[in-house]
C-alpha cells in the first residue's frame, strides 16, 4: 500500500531508491542541483552498473554538475522544458513528490510526497512509468563531455580578473578564499560561525568537494594558489 511521506522521509526514500537500485534508475526533476551525499549515491550505482536516467526542465545546470555527471557510466540526460513533475523510481519502489532534486529543498522547504511499491500498487506503478517513458521519449537528450574549468577572465590588459563558486549555492562570486561564500550563504553561516563545516564545492574551481571556511580550496587549487602568491 502507498505510503504518505513528510519532508525528511522524502528525502530518505529517494536516496534509498538510489542504494537499492539494481539495474535501472530514473530520476525526474523540473529542478536539478544535486547534493554531494545524492551525487555520491549515483556514483555508486553507475559504478555498479545500474542504467541512470535523469530529466529535468528547469534553469541551465552548472558546470560542475555536468562535469560531475560526465565522470559516471551508463548515465543519460535529458531536459523536458515543460516539466513539472517530480518522481524517482528504481525497479521495485518509486517516490512521487513535490520536491524538486534540489540541495535546497531537501534542507528549507516543506515537502509531501507518497511512497509507491511495485507489488502491492503494481497498476499505479505501471502507469506512473508510462507516464515517466512518455515524458523521456519526449525529451532532449542532453551530451555530457568532461571540460576544463577556468578560473580566471583575461581583459584587453591581460590582468586577471578572478572569479570563484560560493561554497555553498555554487553561484559565481568574486574569488576571495577568505571570503568564499555569497552575501546570502554567508548570512546563514554567520549564525553558528563553525569554520570547519563541511560545504559543497571548491571555491576556486566548483568541482564537488568536502571543503570548508578553513579549507575553501580543493587539493590542486590549493596547490595552485600558493603558487600564485609566491
Amino acid at each position: 500500500m502507498a505510503e504518505f511521506l513528510t519532508t525528511n522521509g522524502t528525502s530518505h526514500h529517494i536516496e534509498n531508491i538510489i542504494i537499492e537500485a539494481k539495474t535501472k534508475l530514473t530520476l525526474i526533476s523540473p529542478y536539478l542541483q544535486l547534493s554531494k551525499t545524492f551525487y555520491e549515491r549515483l556514483k555508486d550505482a553507475s559504478n555498479n552498473g545500474v542504467r541512470i536516467k535523469i530529466i529535468y526542465g528547469k534553469d541551465e545546470l552548472k558546470p560542475n554538475e555536468k562535469n560531475s555527471l560526465a565522470e559516471l557510466r551508463n548515465i543519460e540526460l535529458f531536459f523536458f522544458e515543460n516539466l513539472h513533475a517530480k518522481c524517482y523510481f528504481n525497479e521495485t519502489k518509486m517516490v512521487i513528490t513535490s520536491m524538486n532534486m534540489y540541495e535546497f529543498s531537501e534542507k528549507n522547504n516543506r515537502e509531501m510526497g507518497v511512497l509507491i511499491d511495485s507489488v502491492t500498487d503494481k497498476e499505479l506503478f505501471n502507469k506512473a512509468i508510462n507516464e515517466a517513458n512518455s515524458i523521456i521519449k519526449s525529451s532532449e537528450q542532453i551530451g555530457l563531455k568532461k571540460t576544463n574549468r577556468t578560473s580566471f577572465q583575461d581583459t584587453a590588459k591581460h590582468k586577471k580578473i578572478i572569479r570563484g563558486y560560493c561554497l555553498r549555492c555554487q553561484n559565481r562570486i568574486n574569488y576571495n578564499p577568505n571570503r568564499p561564500l555569497c552575501e546570502s550563504c554567508y548570512s546563514i553561516w554567520a549564525q553558528y560561525e563553525n569554520p570547519d563545516y563541511i560545504e559543497n564545492v571548491c571555491h576556486r574551481c566548483g568541482e564537488f568537494e568536502q571543503t570548508s571556511m578553513n579549507k575553501p580550496l580543493c587539493y590542486n587549487c590549493y596547490t595552485e594558489h600558493q603558487r600564485e602568491i609566491f
